[in-house]
């Protein structure tokens, strides 16, 4: 509508209009054409449209609307990287009715429709600055707002936190608009955009805590503020997931996981299938695994004078533990990186085996703790081992030998449990029992060929 193109293949079209009306009542009607009462409607036509034109130019020149109704976050922000700078951002709370949300559909919650209409202002606005992903922010808002409505366990809150996960690019991105006088209506504006801040969730909240619907979610002033406080956590923390309270409430756990779920979802990566991380994603991974190792180790259920179902293990003295492999992959997805976590499909960990183990074992054996073999046996396929502790089952176990001289602060806490008084079970099905007893035979074969095959004291003389 903007474009001086569109402007002026649209008079053409008007003057057309009115020329052919006059040259077809002259011709077909018996009176004529009334000449006078012709020009005094067309005076009539073109005075109200110049007038209304003029009145949306002044108004939208020299009327401040923001001074009217401030969202209360105009000053200096500090963001998370300590980068400090002013917000002047004025988001009028009355832009998404301008904007006309889809209120109508029914399907929609009242947030899901102001937050469409609001971005439905942004269709122009790029997602990325960089070129590498072509689309709008409100058509990858859209795209993540449809894959999220297609995972199972979500609901409105889960659907409005997907449309306004990236509202921080509004901010974060500045357009200069170059534009050309009315001589030269053929040429399109000039429209270029970048950077003038680092986008990141507490921006996103923001700007989410200024849409109207926002503050009327829940029944009563309990759930509102749990609604509320859980939307804003997901958001605020997407990209930052070690930095989520301790106290954070379970629902926004959950809608910071549907939000990298339906990311991974929209991408067409389903979460069964193989891949082939590369050499410096791998890298990173293991990284990442070094350093909360001993995190996650301490907060592991491996008391050895309670084992229970929901035991994640045991830790049998020495520096020797024994843990759920189930469990342990489970516990670092939490802490991974949403990077990590998306090269290695980690956003749902089923209790079966998970194509993930290979890396995570290989992660622990540059660690240096992961013991390859237990009482002289080998592990599984997937090289893990199926044991019972005092008749509690571990499907999938392995065992960690925990060295003083590399993990004194972990060994020293482990040493503290009560010793374990137990016994462990390895339980084998026919094909791997019948796979274990061949190669123990080899290797008596093997050593009684090189027994024999020495020579004796008699024959060497």
């Amino acid at each position: 509508m903007y474009d001086p193109r569109f402007r002026f293949t649209l008079l053409i079209v008007l003057l057309a209009f009115v020329t052919i009306t006059a040259t077809l009542i002259y011709y077909f009607f018996y009176k004529g054409l009334n000449w006078g009462q012709y020009f005094h409607g067309v005076v009539n036509i073109g005075g109200s449209a110049i007038g209304g034109f003029m009145f949306v130019l002044v108004c939208t020149k020299f009327i401040t609307f923001n001074k009217n109704k401030k969202t209360g976050f105009e000053a200096s922000y500090v963001d998370e990287t300590g980068t400090g700078f002013n917000f002047p951002v004025s988001l009028s709370k009355f832009l998404p009715e301008l904007v006309a949300p889809p209120i109508s559909n029914k399907n929609l919650s009242h947030l899901e429709a102001e937050l469409i209409g609001f971005l439905n202002g942004f269709r122009n606005w790029p997602y990325d600055i960089t070129g590498n992903n072509p689309k709008s922010l409100y058509d990858h808002a859209i795209e993540q707002w449809k894959a999220m409505r297609s995972l199972p366990n979500t609901g409105p809150l889960h659907y409005a936190a997907a449309l306004a996960q990236d509202l921080s690019l509004i901010y974060a991105y500045q357009e200069k608009r170059k534009k050309f006088p009315l001589s030269q209506f053929w040429k399109r504006d000039i429209v270029k955009f970048s950077r003038k801040s680092v986008e990141h969730g507490g921006l996103s909240a923001t700007i989410l805590s200024t849409i109207p619907a926002f503050k009327e979610l829940g029944d009563d002033l309990k759930t509102n503020q749990k609604y509320r406080r859980a939307i804003l956590t997901a958001i605020r923390y997407r990209d930052n997931p070690t930095s989520i309270p301790v106290n954070c409430d379970p629902l926004g756990k959950d809608i910071y996981e549907s939000l990298h779920k339906a990311y991974q979802k929209s991408l067409e990566r389903p979460e069964n299938k193989g891949f082939q991380p590369e050499e410096s994603q791998i890298k990173m991974f293991n990284h990442e695994i070094y350093s909360f190792y001993q995190g996650v180790l301490k907060e592991l259920e491996i008391n050895p004078a309670n084992v229970t179902k929901d035991s994640d293990g045991v830790y049998l003295g020495n520096g020797m533990l024994m843990v759920s492999f189930t469990n342990i992959v489970k516990r670092y997805a939490k802490l991974l990186t949403p990077t990590s976590r998306g090269n290695f499909n980690l956003w749902d960990t089923p209790t079966d085996v998970h194509p993930s183990w290979p890396y995570f074992i290989q992660a622990f054996r540059d660690i240096g703790a992961y013991q390859e073999t237990w009482d002289d046996i080998d592990p599984n396929k997937t090289g893990t081992f199926n044991l019972k502790a005092n008749n509690i089952a571990f499907p999938h176990a392995v065992f960690f030998n925990i060295e003083r001289e590399k993990f004194p602060e972990l060994r020293q806490t482990l040493d503290t449990y009560p010793q374990w008084q137990g016994h462990i079970e390895m339980q084998k099905n026919e094909e791997t029992l019948l796979q274990e007893v061949q190669s123990k035979a080899k290797k008596v074969d093997q050593m009684i060929k090189t027994v024999y095959s020495r020579p004796t004291v008699g024959n060497s003389a």
